[in-house]
């Protein structure tokens, strides 16, 4: 009878203890273990942002590097003689016509360049020129037009982030107008109306192991080729493209440039 009594009461004990609830301290360590759960949680929101817009940049240098390439395809294609020189000019020279909705001081949508000519030694110095020359560019008035000649690049480099040489997207007037304030503040989700390009152009000289010996016989006329007739023979070129990111936040005189990336393409007119 003793014995039964006190296993009842054991047991008595033992549903007041699994019924008393959770003390001050298993809260706690509860809270903590969901505190630092949420916190490993939202630390994957920072880097899986930037992700996203280095992403969403990337794309839209890619769409507006094919765009710019496929101007300069249709304006190599197109290319002209430029004979400003007049009947006395010796060597070939090109102008091409870039479309493009892009700006670049007083220049919109219709941009004109002179081709570059062939190096003079490609082995020291593959005579790079970047285009637009200046962040007003000139020569593009008159009928036709002179065009840019381009500038002459030192070492082959550029600081774009510091350099104003640039054309930056232009568009539509209405949508201009309508994202003039996003563009200020450099807003990811804006479109390709922050962005900004500038290009490089190089003539490739595929035929210098015959150039740099001035007796090279032509076998067709059986005659000296004279070095001016190389520009005419030689018809490739190679462009890179340099995309940038560029905005002005509100109250600044000075945009805010950005490098993104370069790509490069090889062009041979017809």
């Amino acid at each position: 009878m003793q014995s039964r009594a006190s296993e009842q009461a054991r047991r008595r004990v033992r549903s007041k203890t699994r019924s008393r609830g959770m003390t001050l301290i298993e809260i706690l360590i509860a809270l903590i273990v969901m505190v630092l759960g949420v916190l490993g949680i939202l630390a994957l929101f920072p880097p899986a942002l930037q992700s996203g817009t280095e992403s969403m940049e990337a794309t839209n240098a890619a769409i507006l590097a094919e765009s710019v390439a496929h101007g300069l395809m249709g304006a190599f294609t197109t290319v002209e003689e430029d004979k400003s020189g007049g009947a006395t000019a010796t060597t070939l020279k090109l102008r091409a016509t870039l479309t493009h909705d892009a700006k670049s001081g007083t220049t919109t949508n219709r941009y004109v360049f002179i081709l570059p000519p062939l190096p003079v030694n490609p082995l020291t110095n593959l005579d790079w020129f970047h285009y637009p020359s200046s962040s007003n560019p000139s020569g593009q008035g008159g009928s036709p037009p002179p065009g840019d000649p381009g500038s002459k690049m030192t070492g082959g480099n550029v600081d774009f982030e510091t350099d104003d040489r640039y054309f930056q997207l232009g568009g539509d007037k209405a949508l201009m107008d309508t994202v003039t304030d996003v563009r200020n503040v450099n807003d990811p989700t804006d479109p390709l109306t922050q962005f900004a390009f500038s290009f490089d152009v190089r003539k490739v000289d595929n035929m210098w192991y015959q150039r740099r010996n001035p007796g090279a016989i032509d076998p067709y006329r059986n005659t000296p080729i004279q070095p001016q007739e190389y520009e005419a023979m030689m018809k490739l070129y190679e462009v890179r493209i340099h995309i940038l990111r560029v905005s002005q936040e509100a109250g600044s005189t000075t945009p805010y440039r950005r490098y993104i990336t370069t790509f490069t393409k090889r062009i041979a007119i017809h």
